[in-house]
């Protein structure tokens, strides 16, 4: 089982960080999809470039894909959309999909209810937004 490593990068808005993007693996029968940085408006076509890479890959040889988000600082609305079309996909491909999120897309997936349809792991706080 070969292990590769690909960056999907681009421009952040002037005087702000580019969301990052890496899709590794397949290592023990997982991809890894890790997301860095402000997951703005202009970072969907670089997340979805990166997704569906994973996907491909987890598909292909691993059958798992992990979602990093953990170094995620903003996500916006349409990145949101762009995740739970990922998670289909995943569904859809027969492909199991893992999550983990930083506080800030935690927030943001409850807030919108996804938390059903976007599978996080690691801690269930809200942040004190549900309390």
């Amino acid at each position: 089982m070969s292990t590769t490593h690909a960056d999907v990068a681009g421009r952040g808005a002037v005087g702000e960080p580019a969301a990052g993007f890496t899709v590794t693996g397949p290592l023990a029968a997982v991809v890894t999809l890790t997301a860095r940085g402000p997951l703005d408006a202009a970072a969907v076509d670089r997340f979805t470039t990166a997704a569906d890479a994973a996907l491909q890959r987890a598909a292909g040889e691993a059958g798992c894909v992990v979602v990093d988000l953990t170094a995620v600082t903003y996500l916006a609305m349409e990145a949101l959309r762009q995740l739970v079309i990922f998670a289909r996909a995943c569904r859809l491909a027969d492909v199991q999909l893992r999550m983990f999120a930083s506080p800030v897309a935690r927030r943001k997936i409850v807030l919108a209810g996804l938390e059903e349809s976007l599978p996080l792991e690691g801690g269930r706080d809200d942040g004190g937004l549900l309390r």
